[in-house]
């Protein structure tokens, strides 16, 4: 292993930065490999579901990158958020999004999953909640608000798709990695499905690459896309956050070089 152990970053193109600059600075070399891009989907539902925004008794958002898209929209349109339902929010990172709009969010789950979440609320019964998010998510946090009595308007934002790494992306990818990092279920089935695509691009075989490269996983619900793909022995981290991540990374790679 070298000094400065190489570790793939999947995130979409314009996120991998901010993950790339915590492995750096933790000793880490990040090789950045987009797996995922986010295109946008047209607003009008979204617009519909502004002009009616203080009616909503609870205002969820899942993701970083479905606040992103809502806040984008809202500055297009030049809106003033003065009248906004409870926020609620998973994970810390969402969290900050929020609060550097001066958004206040009423509610975080101490776990950062949106099963947590939904739990967290409780009873919903006749509460309109918005929930703004991917095209293609998880069906279990819509089931769950149903379940528990709230009368549900989702708004699909943004879709995800396969990114196309570059020439220069490969040429680091077959370099080799001690480790890849997945931060959300697409980008482990997106990583899975360039693999498919692109068979000749690979120097070698990606079963034995896997094989030596320890895989970390953010949070559960990517987890459980990495074991469905076949990585079962993936890590995780205890907080389900970036800087959880890394040090996960820091645990498992550099403090195991040291004591050896």
């Amino acid at each position: 292993m070298s000094d400065r152990p190489r570790v793939l970053v999947t995130r979409t193109a314009n996120q991998a930065d901010a993950l790339s600059q915590k492995l750096l600075a933790a000793g880490f070399t990040p090789v950045e490999f987009p797996t995922i891009q986010l295109e946008p989907l047209p607003w009008e539902p979204l617009d519909r579901a502004l002009a009616i925004l203080p009616e909503f008794d609870w205002l969820i958002f899942t993701s970083g990158n479905a606040v992103d898209f809502f806040l984008r929209r809202v500055d297009e349109l030049a809106l003033a958020l003065d009248a906004m339902p409870r926020v609620a929010a998973v994970g810390s990172a969402t969290a900050r999004l929020l609060a550097a709009r001066n958004i206040a969010v009423d509610f975080m789950p101490e776990e950062f999953v949106g099963t947590a979440l939904v739990q967290g609320l409780g009873d919903l019964t006749g509460k309109k909640v918005l929930l703004p998010r991917a095209k293609i998510g998880r069906p279990e946090i819509a089931n769950l608000l149903q379940k528990q009595g709230a009368v549900l308007t989702e708004v699909a934002l943004y879709d995800t798709v396969t990114a196309v790494p570059t020439p220069k992306a490969w040429i680091e990818f077959n370099r080799g990695v001690e480790a890849i990092t997945f931060t959300s279920p697409s980008s482990v089935r997106n990583f899975f499905k360039i693999m498919a695509e692109y068979p000749a691009r690979l120097i070698a075989p990606l079963e034995m690459m896997l094989h030596q490269t320890l895989v970390v996983c953010i949070g559960p619900v990517t987890a459980e896309a990495a074991a469905a793909a076949g990585l079962s022995d993936a890590l995780m981290p205890e907080e389900y956050t970036i800087d959880g991540l890394v040090q996960q990374l820091k645990t498992a790679l550099l403090m195991n070089t040291e004591v050896n």
